[in-house]
């Protein structure tokens, strides 16, 4: 019995090294995103490397984060400097409009209130799915943008629920930063259980069938 509590491969301690890598992961994210714009590259490292190596048990997390980092630093970083010039825009320009149209009740108003509400459905969805997607394929950036967007829509319930996922970490974040430690690979973790099934529906066949690439994502973990 004494061996079976103590051995390594039991449940218990398969969780708590699963939780040890998750720390760790969460807090080379949380360096890696201290300038700022380096946070793209670091999201799209800690889900390379969560479903890599924390869910597929593949390689060591932080050789698996640090090489995607690497791979995709330049791309990574265009894309959050992008992200973050959207985002001031929005907040100057349509959130002010927001708050004056709430209360009109005019229908020309609420038309206006809908689409505001699509443009940030668009500003915070579309990052749910270009980062994963920057970290399996190595497309250029307009095509996996495309790409983003045709799975926001096509898969708009699983985005929502993303959306929900990273605002509820964000709140926890606020609520007390010291959950950095562990929040953002968790938080990751249960975004990979949305996507990684809609994810693995974009690999060619030929790459399946062809025993020459590593299909690690499409094993089951």
């Amino acid at each position: 019995m004494l061996e079976a509590i103590f051995n390594p491969e039991n449940a218990f301690f398969c969780f708590v090294n699963k939780m040890l890598d998750l720390i760790l992961l969460s807090l080379l994210w949380a360096l890696c995103c201290l300038p700022v714009v380096t946070a793209g590259a670091a999201s799209t490292a800690l889900y390379y490397a969560v479903v890599k190596s924390v869910r597929r048990q593949r390689s060591y997390p932080v050789r698996e984060f640090l090489r995607s980092f690497r791979a995709n630093l330049k791309k990574g970083i265009l894309v959050h400097v992008l992200w973050m010039a959207f985002t001031v825009m929005m907040l100057y320009s349509d959130v002010p409009l927001f708050l004056a149209f709430l209360d009109t009740g005019k229908w020309q108003d609420q038309a206006l209130l809908v689409l505001i509400a699509l443009k940030a459905l668009l500003l915070l969805g579309i990052p749910c799915w270009l980062y994963p997607l920057l970290s399996r394929f190595g497309e250029k950036l307009p095509k996996l943008a495309e790409a983003a967007l045709v799975m926001l829509v096509r898969y708009l319930p699983v985005t929502c629920l993303s959306l929900g996922v990273l605002i509820g970490a964000g709140l926890l974040l606020f609520w007390e930063p010291l959950l950095v430690a562990v929040i953002p690979g968790v938080a990751t973790l249960l975004l990979s259980f949305l996507l990684e099934p809609c994810l693995r529906k974009l690999i060619r066949q030929e790459e399946v069938r062809d025993g020459q690439t590593d299909t690690w994502y499409l094993e089951k973990g």
